[in-house]
């Protein structure tokens, strides 16, 4: 009677965690993720078994590095999107940074920590703005961030208008520079990805971030921080911004006010889709982000190689925001589905744990372990 009761528990026990690994396997960000992981690895054949040089270790370090100033950004836009919202401002903001810690550096004489903190600053002030007016107002995000797209840019024009050059040699050695054979702007990026990871994976307010994204109306009749959580998200988003600015200076050694950090807010956005972030809110994984990331990165490196035109280029980013896109609709129909094939599967198990007496004491012996 013991063995019968013990292996009846085993099997109910293993049949929980089968069940468990096939909800995850289900969920609409993880199959979303293994399309764009599938797309990435024929990306990497195709374009290895066209040029030589493209799969190579150099080769993707340069890939990596290049796109370390959009991986920064976007580890920290995914939040702020997975919460509901959204900011289009942030290429400005990008080139309002790293046009004042140019300013700061260069001629006002500032100390690099100085002007890096400026740089910041000054990105996560506009972050302000936004939090204010959307997440706290509850103004519309599109219109709000677009008309801060444009504030910040002319602001930056307004306030210097030609190019700055001769920066600091800490930020040569920043933009440039590696740390134990690895370049300095992939640690950076690197832990950013890696806080935003932690953040929404471990922490109590990150499950806050999914609660509102999902559901505003919900999460404040369960008085969670539906107005103080996504001001968080904006000022966070703007700093990130304004740590973007700093590295994308230093890579550049100097500041083009007019065209540093033009048209990112696109590229950045298309990132964050195409990783599986539903644009309404509510899902989303960093992992799935950071692939996305790689997959731009790569496609832009191979065309390049290819000598492909940067029209070309244009059309193909164009592709991917449409692709980004699709794969949010397909989320978003994938996810009410597999719910409800969820609860038609549970209500069948709990009905045939219902009519079998003997299920029932397995079922209840597995409760009490």
């Amino acid at each position: 009677m013991t063995r019968s009761t013990t292996s009846s528990t085993g099997a109910a026990t293993k049949n929980e965690r089968s069940s468990s690994l096939l909800d995850k396997i289900k969920r609409p960000e993880v199959i979303i993720n293994n399309i764009l992981v599938i797309a990435l690895i024929i990306l990497i054949v195709y374009f290895s078994s066209r040029t030589p040089t493209f799969l190579t270790v150099s080769n993707f370090e340069v890939i990596l590095t290049n796109n370390a100033v959009i991986g920064v950004l976007v580890a920290a836009m995914a939040l702020l999107v997975i919460a509901g919202h959204v900011d289009l401002s942030v290429g400005s903001n990008i080139g309002f940074a790293g046009t004042l810690v140019a300013l700061a550096n260069v001629e006002w004489g500032l100390s690099p920590w100085l002007s890096m903190l400026v740089g910041i600053g000054g990105g996560a002030l506009g972050g302000v703005v936004n939090g204010v007016l959307c997440g706290i107002l509850r103004f519309n995000p599109v219109i709000v961030t677009l008309g801060m797209l444009g504030i910040l840019r002319g602001t930056t024009l307004l306030i210097q208008h030609n190019e700055i050059s001769g920066l600091d040699e800490f930020f040569v050695v920043m933009g440039n520079g590696e740390f134990l054979y690895v370049p300095i702007q992939l640690w950076i990026v690197g832990i950013c990805f890696i806080a935003a990871a932690v953040f929404i994976s471990l922490t109590t307010w990150g499950r806050y971030v999914y609660a509102i994204g999902s559901n505003p109306r919900a999460a404040f009749l369960a008085a969670l921080p539906v107005r103080a959580l996504p001001f968080a998200l904006y000022v966070v988003t703007g700093a990130a911004a304004g740590l973007a600015g700093v590295m994308s200076a230093a890579r550049l050694d100097g500041s083009a006010p007019g065209a540093l950090g033009l048209q990112m807010e696109l590229q950045a956005l298309t990132i964050v889709l195409l990783g599986g972030v539903a644009f309404a809110g509510g899902r989303g994984r960093i992992g799935g982000v950071a692939t996305a990331w790689i997959f731009l990165g790569v496609l832009e490196n191979g065309l390049t190689q290819l000598n492909v035109t940067p029209f070309v280029q244009l059309v193909a980013a164009g592709l991917a925001l449409v692709f980004a896109a699709s794969l949010d609709s397909l989320g978003s129909v994938l996810g009410p589905l597999l719910e409800g094939r969820r609860r038609v599967s549970e209500q069948r198990a709990a009905a045939a744990i219902g009519s079998d007496p003997g299920k029932q004491d397995d079922a209840a012996t597995a409760r009490n372990l």
